[in-house]
């Protein structure tokens, strides 16, 4: 009988330990090892494969970062934290940062400003200079920008480039009309003369009490007759 209960008492206590190590040791085991999961790779995805991988694992993408840049198409992936390879607990959520295209500027008006003008305003939006192109033009003076590519108003994005001509004033060849000296002083007249891409000719003085010294009386060639660029302009000048 005694050795009845002693049995009986043995086999008691194997099964609450039994037990015990089964809901206290084996099951949290188990429950453990079915809610880690590792972390897949998903640098180099973009932002909804990243997701579809993610959710088919039990975790969650959370966008913590982006950065701006024209190198690399929008919504892709670069960075993730934890990193590929880590195990975490199902329902853990992986930080991503993403990429996104700059944001887009409105292109200035550069036509009819000077080269230095030109780079000034662009530098101030943001707007690199891309090329730098010369030509002749009959409706800008030398110096002036005279085509832009992209056009004024059309939209940018920060960090790219804009074409510009400069024009070098009159093809050599180009006809233009001279301009009238007659009643300008005569320091005025030569300005106007080197402006438009003219040249001195002969500066003849007469008496004439009419109007004051150095003022313009008469020209060579007449106003509006049509010269080719660099012709010499005669004047005749008050004492």
């Amino acid at each position: 009988m005694k050795n009845l209960l002693k049995n009986l008492s043995i086999f008691l206590v194997t099964g609450v330990i039994v037990l015990m190590t089964f809901n206290f040791i084996l099951m949290p085991l188990y429950i453990n090892a079915r809610n880690v999961v590792v972390i897949p790779d998903l640098e180099g995805l973009t932002l909804d494969e990243a997701n579809q991988l993610s959710k088919s694992e039990g975790i969650e993408v959370v966008i913590a970062d982006t950065i701006f840049t024209n190198d690399l198409n929008p919504n892709i992936v670069i960075e993730q934290f934890p990193t590929s390879g880590k195990e975490v607990k199902l329902g853990r959520s992986i930080k991503v940062k993403i990429t996104q295209f700059n944001q887009k500027i409105i292109v200035p008006s550069l036509l009819g400003k000077t080269l230095r003008a030109a780079e000034i305003e662009l530098d101030q939006n943001g707007i690199e200079l891309d090329s730098i192109y010369y030509s002749f033009s009959s409706k800008y003076p030398k110096g002036i920008v005279s085509w832009q590519s992209p056009t004024e108003n059309d939209s940018i994005r920060k960090g790219f480039g804009v074409r510009i001509e400069v024009s070098n004033g009159l093809a050599p060849n180009d006809l233009v009309d001279v301009p009238d000296f007659q009643g300008i002083f005569l320091s005025e007249a030569l300005k106007i003369i080197e402006e438009r891409g003219f040249f001195e000719g002969k500066i003849q003085y007469v008496e004439n009490k009419k109007f004051l010294p150095n003022t313009v009386l008469n020209q060579s060639p007449k106003e509006g007759t049509k010269v080719s660029q660099g012709s010499r302009i005669n004047l005749v000048i008050a004492k």
